[in-house]
């Protein structure tokens, strides 16, 4: 019954792909939108594309623009199995929180981690990814060899700011933990220029930098990171006082299996290049 259902999401996938444009012609009620607040800045969860493809979605906050990746198909999962029209709201990452809360989105589905801290102010699903972390760097840098957390003495680590990514880089003894940053690409850039020797971020998210920029190369520590349960997750996050709304997508989340979320984020690496 589990794969009929997953076999169904993904038919569905495939429908709203073929007729969401003729949906676009129609003033469509508040009430039947699936309205979805991502950054469309952070691949492979999602990233933001020039043109349209049977993978990715328009941003409805920026005319002309589509965002794809992993966050997109879970998103076109759900409100295609909630029986609404999904809405992207391209928002930034400190922006995402209160615009939920302002009732502006429904959900968030950003590759959000369901701190302890995020919820006293939102609700979140149960997981729908779960990965691991690596420390992106140089691929001709000192720390590209790098084996374990003890191997990072006078980096300069950065995180994207409000994130578990800057929360863990102390467990880097003896690297400089700078400034946080907004964005990853922000990060990058300082990469690029020798300000930053690293930054730490999720496996799926340093692999798809990797393939599309050869610059950068990442690595496995062991040992390695000590991260808690909650922080190695991805959630999807919705108000304090949508129970319903949480566990309906809790069932969507329970028949798509762990076969087709690795093989739905591989697939989304591959396309973030």
């Amino acid at each position: 019954m589990k794969k009929l259902f997953a076999l169904m999401i993904m038919f569905s996938l495939l429908l709203l792909s073929g007729c969401r444009d003729k949906e676009r012609e129609f003033d469509i009620p508040r009430e039947d939108k699936f309205i979805v607040g991502m950054e469309a800045n952070y691949q492979p969860f999602n990233w933001t594309e020039d043109s349209p493809s049977p993978f990715n979605h328009p941003l409805n906050n920026f005319p002309g623009k589509y965002v794809d990746g992993y966050d997109v198909q879970i998103a076109r999962a759900v409100a295609a199995c909630l029986g609404k029209v999904l809405v992207i709201e391209k928002l930034e990452w400190d922006a995402l929180i209160p615009q939920l809360e302002s009732k502006r989105i429904d959900a968030i589905i950003a590759g959000m981690s369901p701190t302890e801290t995020r919820k006293l102010s939102v609700n979140f699903t149960e997981a729908y990814y779960e990965s691991r972390h690596v420390v992106l760097v140089m691929k001709d840098g000192r720390y590209a060899n790098a084996k374990s957390v003890n191997d990072f003495a006078g980096a300069t680590i950065v995180g994207q700011q409000g994130t578990i990514y800057d929360e863990l880089v102390p467990q880097l003894i003896g690297a400089t933990h700078g400034t946080p940053l907004e964005s990853v690409p922000d990060i990058l850039t300082g990469m690029l220029g020798g300000k930053i020797d690293g930054t730490i971020l999720e496996l799926p998210v340093a692999r798809g930098i990797v393939e599309s920029n050869p610059e950068f190369t990442y690595v496995e520590l062991d040992p390695g990171f000590v991260v808690s349960e909650t922080d190695a997750v991805v959630a999807i996050a919705v108000r304090l006082e949508e129970t319903e709304l949480m566990e309906a997508i809790n069932r969507v989340l329970a028949v798509i299996t762990p076969e087709v979320r690795e093989k739905m984020m591989e697939d989304a690496v591959g396309r973030a290049k």
